[in-house]
């Protein structure tokens, strides 16, 4: 009964993957961040004018951008470390706020600021809290009025409200076919794979190229006819479970 944040996506009909994102959508509310490569789910995700993916009743939801077939996953993880380094300097900024004596706070909010800064020492993994939020965006809903509060006190407190978005834990997420997946990206997505960052990868695995009409893809089954391959496929379909299990993190 989660409200979902994907709504008349104007997909074809019996579309097997809307369902996917929108559960997607359901999991993580308005920490989702999406890479998505080139193919249907770019197109009934974001054809002008139209727009599938909604917000709450605050004006928040998932962030959605599109790349190309060749480089998604390289442009996702390229989203997640830009995150990372900007959360590492707000990290660096707490500290010396906490540090500096010239900086008049409330007990609370400093006591808020040490357990953000315990939470990132120790790396500490997130928890999923009920309504999609985490240990960390709930953490975020509790700095943000104090902050507010408080910011004309200091100016390395105004710096801390302007950085107060980066005190969530967004949930980065990589997106896109088959045809991305198991061939044309897949130099790329092996790379972000063997990298060990923290991404998530939902490959929505059609079987064949079904936005340029029904070409054959690595996904497509052996002796599977596709509209573009009525002789049948004449080798078996590429297993990418198992090469992506080769690597110790995922």
């Amino acid at each position: 009964f989660q409200k979902p944040y994907l709504e008349f996506s104007g997909a074809c009909e019996g579309c097997g993957e809307t369902p996917h994102v929108k559960l997607m959508t359901q999991l993580f509310g308005e920490r989702l961040v999406i890479a998505n490569a080139t193919g249907c789910s770019s197109i009934w995700g974001a054809s002008n004018p139209s727009f599938p993916y909604t917000v709450n009743a605050k004006g928040e939801g998932p962030a959605w951008a599109n790349s190309l077939f060749e480089d998604n996953a390289e442009f996702g993880l390229g989203m997640r470390r830009a995150f990372q380094q900007r959360r590492d300097y707000l990290t660096s900024q707490v500290e010396d706020a906490l540090q500096d004596k010239g900086v008049m706070m409330s007990d609370k909010l400093r006591r808020l600021l040490q357990q953000f800064l315990v939470m990132r020492k120790e790396n500490q993994h997130d928890l999923l809290l009920p309504r999609g939020r985490s240990i960390y965006h709930q953490m975020m809903e509790r700095l943000e009025p104090l902050l507010q509060e408080e910011r004309s006190g200091h100016a390395k407190l105004q710096m801390l409200y302007d950085l107060r978005d980066m005190f969530g834990r967004i949930s980065f997420w990589i997106v896109g076919g088959d045809g991305w997946a198991y061939d044309i990206g897949y130099g790329g997505l092996d790379h972000v794979i063997a990298s060990e960052e923290h991404v998530n990868i939902l490959v929505l695995d059609t079987e064949m190229y079904s936005n340029t009409g029904g070409q054959a893809s690595k996904a497509t089954p052996a002796g599977a006819m596709a509209k573009f391959a009525e002789g049948g496929k004449g080798t078996a379909k590429k297993d990418l479970c198992r090469l992506a299990m080769t690597y110790k993190t995922v």
